[in-house]
């Protein structure tokens, strides 16, 4: 075979070679493409069906689907859109600001709003509810979503895409209920108003009986007489403190109760309830301790009247489920910052405890403990609630720990605003600074009440619970020459009464340095001879206001007493003889028996009394007359109590030379705000119906 032959078969082998490659790479792209093609069918099939499926769920949800060529004005929409306006495929307008002038007038100008809040950035949505007009001309309600979904180089946008949805069904419902709620909400307040206003009518006749009771009180009975008119006035009594929170709830729920914020002194509230509840406290063989942090600023901002009503609430029901061991009164500072300032406020007692099934219905309305130690106990199951609403509108909050059997504390924490122009560094903290105090006293709970004073103003304190032991302490420190600077002892001790011991270091040289001072009960009164026989300068009578026990501390330590006045709750409720003196009266009262009760009461007690039947009569008397005092109720005819206050203090503004009267308010309405309205108007005092016979002597004392 020739060479060249042989070079052409070489030629066409490779050829046939190349040939037979291409083939199959022409059979692999065909497989190629065939595989392509049928998943091609396949998506293509898929994307039908969720179409379809779109379709279906856009149609079912009433969601019709929008997008919006932002630069052209366009809009598309599925074929939804028409059907749920009423108008066939290809009748809407295609471009926006003929779109929009579908929107109903009242919604348009917040429709646009919201739409501009999206497109400058402010919110990362569209969200907005309209009404659209149907091809019928009705009005239909739909909530309308979407968002930029494109942008161009700068960040302006330049499509967006959303949905609309028809809520219209929903949005009926809706007023529905609003109508009702509504219309709830007035009958509940229309209620809640004609309690309040019925208040007056309710405590009047209430007055007569209990202040009739009273006087009767004090005629010659027999023991079992007046064990019947003590129940009289004691049932009395306690339905008034029913009606009273029926009353505080209606007036709450009515949305009449107002709040008003003002300097005021956390302490002195503190002092004042502690003070009012002595006495009841003392009735029932308990004990009343108080706290006031020293840390708690001199003022702060806020509304007293209110925090003195839930602090009443508390107390009072504290006393209400105790019948052994002791009621505290706390106010503890928890931290402050340049506008605010946050306190605790803790009301404990040694009661019957709470279970925990009363424990989930002790705040709600006429909710009342069902248990054989509760049942005993009377009341309406308002007090928790009102005091609850009330906390929540300080924005504070309360809280309750319990054991039955053993006791209940009561929290809740505030926070109020600073009132930086009353702030003042406390001069006990460089009184006390670094001295080294002894607390004597066998009852825990009083020694950590007054060791929370000592530290919080640096003081080192040691406690003891016993006399032997606390001798021991204190001859060991006399022998290292560390005298305690101030040794504060409780006079009923078992082992040995205060005075004994005070007497037992009196003339014990290396002792003599340490100063004590005597801590005791109301209810064990000390004279000051006693005091000086034992080596005592004064005492510190019980419960501890921070006020007293500042005062008390700086004599002990200076050994300089001074003339100080007498506590408030140690003064005697009736004049002595000798002090007695015969007052001129004005009475300004219109309900006939509310004016016989107050009358004898006045008459008994030794004074003369004008009657004024109205607050014109009162003024015109009050102008040709010199009175003492006036009685002045608030709810009359002609003109009320509030207004002849303020015609009264403008007669004596008119005449420099008459001396201003003391007005005393004696009236049914009985709420805090009411007792506000009175001092507001030119009142000096405040007492609530039916008075009673000590609380008009309290007034009549500092005539």
């Amino acid at each position: 075979m020739s060479e060249e032959l042989l070079k052409k078969i070489e030629v066409l082998e490779l050829e046939n070679k190349a040939v037979r490659l291409a083939s199959q790479q022409w059979e692999h792209l065909q497989k190629v493409y065939q595989e392509s093609v049928d998943r091609l069918q396949k998506k293509v099939s898929e994307l039908s069906e969720s179409h379809a499926q779109s379709s279906r769920a856009l149609f079912g949800g009433d969601l019709a689907w929008w997008d919006w060529d932002y630069k052209t004005g366009n809009m598309t929409f599925n074929e939804n859109r028409a059907r749920m306006l009423g108008y066939g495929v290809g009748e809407l307008p295609q471009k926006y600001d003929k779109i929009v002038r579908m929107i109903h007038p009242d919604d348009y100008k917040d429709t646009i709003a919201r739409l501009q809040r999206h497109l400058s950035g402010t919110h990362p949505n569209y969200e907005a509810e309209f009404r659209l007009k149907t091809k019928s001309g009705e009005w239909r309600w739909f909530f309308d979503k979407g968002k930029i979904v494109e942008t161009d180089i700068l960040g302006n946008p330049t499509r967006l895409a959303g949905v609309l949805i028809d809520i219209h069904e929903r949005k009926n419902i809706e007023n529905e209920l609003v109508v009702i709620r509504d219309k709830t909400i007035a009958e509940s307040r229309a209620k809640s108003s004609f309690l309040v206003s019925m208040s007056h009518d309710i405590y009047t006749p209430m007055a007569g009986v209990i202040g009739m009771a009273e006087i009767l009180k004090q005629s010659k009975l027999s023991q079992e007489q007046v064990e019947y008119l003590n129940t009289i006035v004691k049932s009395a009594t306690n339905l008034l403190s029913i009606l009273n929170d029926i009353i505080e709830i209606s007036k709450l729920e009515a949305g009449k109760l107002e709040f008003h914020e003002k300097p005021f002194s956390i302490h002195q509230v503190i002092e004042e309830i502690t003070g009012s509840f002595v006495e009841k406290v003392h009735e029932k063989g308990l004990e009343i301790l108080s706290f006031q942090d020293p840390n708690i600023p001199v003022e702060v901002v806020g509304d007293p009247v209110r925090l003195r009503q839930v602090m009443r609430i508390l107390a009072d029901n504290a006393l209400k489920f105790t019948e052994n061991g002791e009621i505290r009164i706390e106010a503890h500072f928890l931290e402050w910052d340049d506008e605010t300032v946050k306190v605790k406020f803790n009301v404990c007692d040694t009661g019957i405890g709470i279970s925990e099934a009363g424990m989930k219905m002790l705040f709600t309305s006429f909710g009342k403990l069902d248990t054989p130690e509760s049942k005993k106990y009377s009341g309406g199951g308002l007090g928790l609630a009102i005091a609850r609403k009330l906390i929540d509108r300080m924005n504070g909050h309360i809280t309750v720990e319990s054991t039955p059997g053993t006791g209940t504390t009561f929290s809740f924490i505030v926070v109020f605003e600073r009132y930086k122009e009353s702030e003042v560094a406390d001069p006990m903290k460089e009184l006390l600074e670094g001295k080294t105090i002894l607390i004597l006293d066998s009852n825990p709970g009083r020694r950590s009440i007054l060791a929370g004073y000592f530290v919080r103003w640096d003081a080192e304190v040691v406690e003891s619970g016993g006399t032997a032991d606390a001798l021991k302490l204190i001859q060991h420190r006399a022998e290292i020459n560390k005298p305690f600077d101030l040794i504060a002892v409780e006079y009923n001790m078992q082992e040995m009464d205060g005075l004994k011991f005070g007497a037992s270091i009196k003339h014990n040289s290396s002792i003599k340095k340490s100063k004590i001072l005597l801590t005791n009960s109301r209810l064990t009164p000390v004279s000051s001879s006693e005091l000086s026989a034992a080596g005592i300068l004064v005492a510190l009578v019980r419960p501890y206001t921070l006020s007293r026990l500042r005062s008390r501390i700086r004599e002990v330590l200076s050994q300089v007493r001074k003339e100080h006045a007498v506590d408030l709750e140690e003064v005697s409720l009736h004049l002595q003889e000798d002090q007695k003196r015969v007052l001129n009266i004005l009475l300004a009262e219109d309900n006939l028996i509310n004016q016989k009760v107050a009358l004898i009461t006045l008459e008994k007690i030794g004074h003369k009394a004008d009657l004024a039947e109205n607050g014109k009569i009162a003024v015109e008397l009050f102008g040709r007359n010199n009175y003492d005092l006036v009685l002045m109720d608030m709810s009359m005819p002609d003109m009320d109590g509030l207004e002849a206050t303020r015609q009264i203090r403008l007669i004596e503004a008119a005449n420099p030379g008459k001396s201003p009267v003391h007005i005393c308010a004696i009236t049914a309405n009985t709420s805090t705000e009411d007792e506000e309205r009175c001092y507001e108007a030119g009142m000096n005092s405040y007492i609530s119906k039916p008075f009673k016979l000590e609380e008009l002597v309290r007034i009549l004392n500092h005539i």
